[in-house]
């Protein structure tokens, strides 16, 4: 992949496009170091050998057949406090993209695309850093699974596995970068309740009776997003509780 398509302003401008290295985030991070980089840069590659998905998970993607790359930002007008609206202007971001080449999909919180029937075809992976109460940047880690069709887990599927068909990656990534530059837009201009509103219309098990795990199973239903981004889910005798992402699995 050697040139982006997208209709952006600035988002994919700078492209730093790498045969293989070890995590996109990690080179993204060492550019915020060095001061080598713009907002909206983007670092790509073939292969990544050691990719991480949320909860220190690894992110397997066979070279050459998937989208994984990093996009720095700086939402310094965000308020820390605010920190979860940026989290679901990317996730909306994604959405966006993906429906444009598939149809519309589910959000797994915090940070997991999935197909309609519960497959993952995709995760992303935000690296804030701060500056007093703002945010400062932001390294936006993103893997969505294109053209392959095994996985070394059960659960996990691709846009070609769900439509039959072989795509361009960077036809794939322009899509991407259009629908998260737009809706990063969106949150600058202070679109919140919108952000917020079609986060939750795409939330995997809003409202639904389903198993979960705390350290004991429980059967639960989402209730929502907390402003700190913690998942409320109401237990069958009434309580409701917030998690972070290491305190709950999904069953």
């Amino acid at each position: 992949m050697h040139k982006i398509l997208a209709n952006t302003i600035f988002l994919g401008k700078d492209l730093i496009n790498l045969t293989e290295c070890h995590s996109t985030n990690e080179i993204a991070r060492n550019l915020i170091k060095n001061g080598a980089y713009r907002e909206g840069t983007v670092v790509i590659t073939d292969k990544q050998t050691r990719g991480k998905g949320q909860r220190n998970s690894t992110w397997h993607a066979a070279t050459g057949l998937n989208l994984t790359f990093s996009i720095i930002l700086t939402p310094g007008f965000l308020p820390v406090h605010q920190h979860f609206y940026f989290n679901m202007a990317m996730a909306n971001g994604v959405l966006s993209g993906l429906a444009t080449l598939y149809g519309e999909v589910q959000i797994k919180w915090p940070n997991d695309f999935l197909s309609a029937e519960g497959k993952k075809l995709g995760g992303m992976l935000i690296e804030n850093s701060l500056s007093g109460r703002l945010f400062d940047t932001s390294v936006i880690g993103i893997g969505i699974n294109v053209n392959q069709f095994s996985f070394p887990v059960p659960n996990a599927t691709s846009l070609a596995s769900l439509t039959g068909k072989s795509y361009e990656l960077a036809m794939v990534l322009a899509a991407l970068l259009g629908a998260l530059e737009e809706q990063y837009l969106k949150l600058k201009d202070g679109a919140l309740e919108a952000i917020k509103r079609r986060y939750l219309d795409h939330l995997y098990r809003l409202g639904s009776w389903a198993e979960y795990n705390d350290g004991h199973q429980f059967t639960g239903k989402i209730l929502g997003v907390a402003p700190s981004g913690h998942l409320l889910i109401s237990k069958q005798n009434g309580e409701t509780q917030s998690y972070e992402p290491k305190q709950i699995r999904f069953i």
